[in-house]
């Protein structure tokens, strides 16, 4: 199963309320000539949105790579907060992504750049930005239903095992 979208889909993209289960950065080895420079986000994208008349809402769900490409100066601030150390972890959860082009930028000369900033629901205030030429998603399995906007652990495991 492979459906890819990219920049080129970004105007009709929308990642309001996929939850982050994953931050992964690719880092090539230029003495090797390999100038990888990925950020990768693991996420259960929501493909689609059900609600009925009752205002109850299900959901299609599938996880997704979105990969930045050509990244630089990346930033991540995600803070839970300060409770002395009894507030756990818990799902990180995207409110929208936005882009800007950067014109005096001095990496890719050939080809527009932009500053990428995903905004965060929960936790509040919460943002992951860098520049990057553009961006590949790949959903890594066939979406599921879910009551839920998230997948659990053991879901998520299960369906990118088979």
């Amino acid at each position: 199963m492979t459906t890819m979208q990219t920049e080129a889909d970004f105007e009709q993209m929308s990642w309001h309320d996929c939850h982050i289960w994953g931050i992964e950065f690719q880092v090539g080895e230029p003495d090797e000539d390999d100038w990888t420079d990925n950020l990768v986000i693991g996420l259960d994208f929501i493909t689609q949105w059900q609600c009925s008349t009752d205002r109850r809402c299900s959901f299609m769900i599938a996880p997704a790579r979105l990969v930045f490409h050509g990244v630089t100066d990346p930033r991540i601030a995600i803070e839970w907060g300060s409770s002395g150390f009894q507030t756990a972890i818990h799902p990180v959860s995207i409110d929208r992504i936005s882009r800007e082009v950067i014109h005096d930028q001095k990496v890719f000369l050939d080809r527009p750049y932009y500053q990428w900033k995903i905004k965060l629901n929960w936790p509040k205030s919460g943002e992951i930005s860098c520049g990057a030429v553009g961006y590949s998603q790949t959903l890594l399995t066939e979406p599921v239903r879910s009551n839920k906007q998230y997948l659990s652990l053991k879901e998520r495991s299960r369906l990118t095992s088979r």
